[in-house]
Order: structure tokens, then sequence, then C-alpha cells
């Protein structure tokens, strides 16, 4: 998975980012244990997350890169406590370093940020962009040990596969479109002149944007459950968008007269 999938699939990326000074001392967790415990902080973490950082949308990059750095702050404790199965180091420990550059990179990317930088603005941050890479292909390392062994978790690792080229899907007649589980759907869609098209947040935990790729059109971050933004199509065409924050999520509307 790509930065585009972290960078707001960010909550559960960063939520389990808070086991970055892991590996704590003690007996070593069962395998089961280990990866049960990584989901349940995964999931404590990105409430606070939620909670903390995204309650307001007028937080700015600096104001959002400090509360992020809070939350990390207080969960390392739990985190630290935790102490996988020796055949489990490795991965660990790549997920330690990897989280740590990425930790660094956040708190970079707020000094950096201009003084009316937003939220979004923060996870847009190129060197955020280039540890994500990293970090994702950690958390993701981890999730397939995990699915090897047969065990259910959920470690922050979303990665869906390649994306799909809305160009090739035949369209359906809608005015309504859905964001989740890192997709539009329907990814194409085809509506008459003077339509007004409705993009609606679903369940995702993760905050997406509705961005035409020739700036007709361009949403606010929609980051909660049942957000929405409307954009009416006057003139016939085919507009390509794509998720600003998840560069991998994309779409069409074809627009006939």
């Amino acid at each position: 998975m790509s930065w585009s999938r972290l960078l707001f699939g960010f909550l559960l990326m960063f939520a389990t980012a808070a086991f970055a000074a892991c590996g704590g001392g003690g007996d070593p967790l069962s395998d089961e244990e280990y990866f049960a415990r990584l989901t349940e902080l995964d999931r404590d973490v990105s409430g606070r997350i939620e909670e903390q950082v995204f309650s307001s949308e007028e937080r700015s990059a600096r104001e959002g890169a400090d509360a992020l750095s809070g939350i990390l702050d207080d969960a390392l404790g739990d985190y630290e406590s935790l102490a996988p199965a020796q055949e489990l180091e490795d991965e660990h420990d790549e997920l330690v370093d990897a989280i740590d550059e990425w930790r660094d990179a956040v708190d970079a990317a707020g000094v950096r940020a201009a003084g009316d930088a937003s939220l979004l603005d923060l996870f847009r941050d190129q060197e955020l962009v280039q540890a994500d890479g990293r970090l994702t292909a950690a958390f993701c390392a981890l999730q397939d040990l995990a699915d090897e062994k047969g065990i259910e978790a959920d470690v922050g690792c979303d990665d869906t596969g390649e994306p799909i080229d809305p160009s090739t899907l035949t369209p359906e007649e809608t005015t309504e479109v859905l964001i989740e589980d890192f997709s539009f759907q329907p990814a194409h869609i085809q509506v008459q002149a003077g339509d007004t098209v409705t993009w609606t947040h679903g369940v995702d935990s993760e905050p997406h944007t509705v961005s035409a790729v020739d700036g007709t059109f361009d949403s606010e971050n929609l980051a909660g459950e049942g957000d929405t933004f409307r954009f009416t199509f006057q003139d016939p065409g085919e507009y390509t968008y794509f998720c600003e924050i998840h560069l991998d999520m994309q779409g069409l509307v074809t627009v006939s007269e």
C-alpha cells in the first residue's frame, strides 16, 4: 500500500504507529496474544485520534501534528509492554524503525507547515509521503504473518490491491456515490447536464476528498460518516476525479446532454 492509502488512511496507520516503541521486556506473548493486543490497541488509539485530531475541521497542520504526537506519547507505555515471540521479532523491529521514521516525519511536517496550512495539508507533506511507503510495508508484513498463521487480526494494513481504472467500467445511471472501503461506489457514473451528484462518506474511519483532475470541483475533507459533497454538472463531458489523500481512489462522471 502506498503513502496515499496511509495518509488519511492515517487514522489506522498512526494508531498502529503508536507501537513504535514497543518490544519491551517480559515473557514473550503467544502469537494469538500479540496480534490480539495489537488489534486492541489499534482500535483504542484510532478512537482517540478521531476524537482529538478530527474533532475540529478548523484544526491547523501544526495543531494536528502536536495532537498526534501527544496521543502517541500517551500510548507508548502500552505498546512498550508488548513482547512478540522470537519468530516475529524481525518484522516487529522493522515496524518499530519504520514508525520512528514516520513519527519524525509527522513532527517535521508540522514544523514546516505554514501558519494557515490545514490538517489535510499536513499529510500531503512530501517527506511524510516518502516515510509512508516503508511504514505501510511493515504494517502489511505483520498482517501477512497473521493471515498465514490463520490468526484474525487488523494491525493497520489496508492494502486492497491495484487501483481500478474507472474508465474501464460500465457507467451506472445514478447521482449518488458512496465513499467506502477506499473506493468510490460506483466508480463510474453517468448523469445528465444539470444533474447534481452527491458523494457521501460511509463507515470508513479515514478522511477522503472528491477532487477533479482538472480542478472543476474539490471537496473539503470528508471525515465523518454521513458527510456529503455535492456538485452540479452543467456541461457535458467526462470528469475524472480522485481522493487527494488516497491517490489510488479514482472515479469518473460522464455527463451527457
